[in-house]
């Protein structure tokens, strides 16, 4: 996974696929949404999507996968 300015300029030069990335509310890591990038056609965004993000899906209140099980654990919603 490419890091930097390549994928912050990749990201300027195509706005639009913003809507393809999901975010964690608390960590503040930047993913592609599986789901939705296998219904996006074309290869070029797929391959360049694969190649600056990685995949990261969020829950119904914007968390991550390790911040969700953080989050329960402190919260004592974990036995």
């Amino acid at each position: 996974m490419k890091t930097g300015r390549n994928r912050d300029e990749w990201l300027n030069e195509y706005q639009g696929f913003k809507k393809y990335l999901n975010q964690c509310v608390m960590c503040q890591s930047i993913g592609y949404d599986p789901i939705k990038i296998e219904v996006k056609e074309g290869l070029y965004f797929k391959d360049k999507v694969i190649e600056y993000f990685r995949p990261l899906t969020v829950n119904e209140i914007g968390l991550c996968p390790d911040c969700a099980e953080r989050f329960e654990a402190a919260h004592g919603l974990v036995p």
